[in-house]
C-alpha cells in the first residue's frame, strides 16, 4: 500500500543511542511535583483545585477553552500551592505544587471510557490529556477535529526517534509494540482514516520486526503498514516523513491535513491506547536520561512535575559536573540553567554533557551552500540567517522564514560553525512580532 519516496536534505549526526538496550524502569515518586498547566500549544489550563485539596493520581487539576489539553495530577498528595510562576522557558503560567503522601492512590473516579461516535471518540482523547508525546505538545485531540472540507485519508505514525541518544520511542515499540499496533488500528477505524502506516528508521530492524509481528498476530496487516525508512535526519520531521511515506508535499503554510494525513508519534498513540485500556490520563513520562556525565544511563518512567534535579539524583547522579544540561536532543532540544525545573508532557529526553557541549567559534559564512543541501525543506539557510540578524523583515518574508522547521540540519553541516538555527529561531520572533505590530491598527479599526 505504501512504497518509500525520497525527500530532500538531511545530515547523519553521531547516533550515540547507547540506552536501545535498556528497558524501561520505574524510579522512586518524589516528595514533591510542581505541575505546570501550559504543557501543549495553546491557552494554558486554569487550576481546578486549591490550596489544601487531596489529589490522587489521575485527579484533574487544570483544564480551560479551546485549543487545550487537561492536566492530571501524577501523585497523590496534598495541594500546597497554586501559582503564576516564571518557568525556566521564560513563560508564566499556573502551576499546581502537590506534596506526596506517599501512597500514590489512583483516583477512584477513574473509569475505562467509551464512545460510539467519532466526536466521543475525541472526547475521550481530550480527557486523556494526551498530547504531542515527540515534542511538539499539540493537543491529540484537536489534531484529530478534520476541518470542513478537508478529509484524513492517511494516519502516518513517527516512530522515527532520528534525535542522536533518544532511545525512549524505540523501547515503547520493542516492550509494548501490540499496544501501539492496537492504537494506530483503534484511531484509524474511530476516525474512519481508509489506512495507516509506521514510519520507523532502518537502524531500528529490532522494533520493525516487532510491529510487523504484532499486525499480523492482530489481523490488521491490511490496515497497518510498518515502513522502513533510511536512517537520516530530520526524517522524522512532520513534513519530511509525510512526504517519505506517502510521496505528498505539505504545501508552504500548511499543515499535515492538507496533504489529507494525521501525524501521530508513536508513544503518543501507545498512551492513547493506554487511556482507552485502563483509563488512567497521561501522568507520567518515559525519559532517556544519557550523557557523558551521567553515572547511570538509561530509560526511565517519571512523574510528571518531577524535577530534573531529582530525577538525576534518583536515577544515580552524576560522575562530573555538566557544562551543558538539554532537555530532549542535541539538534532540537533545548539547554536549561535551572535543573529544579520540572519534567513536561513533551520532554523525552535529560542529556547532561561534558564533552559535547563546547561549540566552536562562529567565523564568517563562506557561501558553501552546505546548508541549503542540508535543509529538508529546500529553503536558503544562509541567507535566513544574514537576514535574521540584520532584522530584515523584507527578505525573512521572501526566504520563507516561517517554513523552518528549526531542525538544526543547517548549524550541523555549517564549516564555519554559525549558530544558523538559533539566529533563524529569533528572526521567526522577530517577524512574528512585525507583523502583529503591523496588523494591530487594522484589527482596531
Amino acid at each position: 500500500m505504501f512504497s518509500l519516496h525520497k525527500t530532500l536534505g538531511g545530515v547523519h549526526p553521531p547516533q550515540c543511542k547507547d540506552t536501545r538496550e535498556c528497558p524501561v524502569t520505574s524510579i522512586e515518586p518524589p516528595k514533591q511535583v510542581r505541575i505546570p498547566l501550559n504543557m501543549h500549544i495553546g491557552a494554558p489550563g486554569k487550576p481546578v483545585v486549591n490550596v489544601g485539596d487531596h489529589v490522587y493520581v489521575g485527579t484533574l487539576i487544570g483544564d480551560g477553552e479551546g485549543l487545550c489539553a487537561p492536566t492530571h495530577a501524577s501523585i497523590s498528595g496534598t495541594v500546597t500551592s497554586v501559582a503564576t510562576q516564571t518557568l525556566p522557558t521564560g513563560q508564566t503560567a499556573p502551576v499546581v505544587e502537590i506534596a506526596s503522601d506517599g501512597k500514590m492512590e489512583q483516583d477512584p473516579s477513574i473509569t475505562k471510557p467509551t464512545y460510539e461516535t467519532k466526536d466521543e471518540f475525541i472526547a475521550c482523547v481530550r480527557a486523556s490529556g494526551v498530547v504531542g508525546l515527540g515534542g511538539a505538545s499539540f493537543p491529540s485531540w484537536f489534531k484529530m477535529k478534520c476541518p470542513p472540507g478537508k478529509k484524513f485519508e492517511f494516519v502516518v505514525v513517527n516512530g522515527m526517534e532520528c534525535e542522536p541518544f533518544i532511545t525512549s520511542d524505540y523501547r515503547q515499540m520493542i516492550e509494548h509494540s501490540e499496544r501501539v499496533v492496537d492504537g494506530v488500528a483503534r484511531i484509524a477505524r474511530a476516525l474512519e482514516i481508509p489506512a495507516a502506516v509506521i514510519g520507523v528508521e532502518d537502524n531500528k530492524p529490532e522494533a520493525i520486526e516487532a510491529l510487523r509481528k504484532a499486525a499480523e498476530e492482530k489481523g490488521v496487516s491490511d490496515l497497518v503498514e510498518v515502513l522502513s525508512i533510511p536512517t537520516k535526519y530530520p526524517a522524522g520531521g512532520e513534513k519530511v516523513l509525510i512526504e517519505a511515506t506517502t510521496g505528498r508535499a505539505v504545501p508552504a503554510g500548511g499543515l499535515p491535513v492538507d496533504a489529507g494525513c494525521l501525524v501521530l508519534n508513536v508513544t503518543t498513540v501507545s498512551r492513547i491506547e493506554e487511556y482507552f485500556r485502563y483509563g488512567v490520563p497521561l501522568v507520567r513520562k518515559t525519559v532517556t536520561i544519557a550523557g557523558d556525565c551521567v553515572k547511570n544511563p538509561g530509560n526511565y518512567r517519571i512523574p510528571i512535575g518531577m524535577s530534573v534535579h531529582d530525577v538525576v539524583e534518583t536515577t544515580g547522579g552524576l560522575v562530573k559536573e555538566p557544562r551543558k544540561i538539554i532537555m530532549g536532543g542535541p539538534m532540537m532540544g533545548r539547554t536549561i540553567t535551572d535543573i529544579d525545573c520540572p519534567i513536561l508532557k513533551a520532554n523525552n529526553a535529560i542529556l547532561c554533557l561534558d564533552s559535547a557541549a563546547i561549540l566552536p567559534d562562529e567565523t564568517p559564512c563562506i557561501r558553501c551552500g552546505r546548508c541549503v543541501r542540508a535543509c529538508p525543506l529546500g529553503l536558503m539557510p544562509f541567507q535566513l540567517d544574514a537576514a535574521s540578524r540584520s532584522h530584515d523583515v523584507v527578505k525573512l518574508d521572501e526566504f520563507a522564514v516561517m517554513n523552518c522547521m528549526e531542525c538544526g540540519s543547517c548549524a550541523y553541516a555549517c564549516p564555519a560553525h554559525r549558530r544558523i538555527t538559533a539566529s533563524i529561531r529569533e528572526g521567526k520572533a522577530f517577524y512574528r512580532s512585525d507583523v502583529a505590530r503591523r496588523t494591530q491598527p487594522a484589527k482596531e479599526a
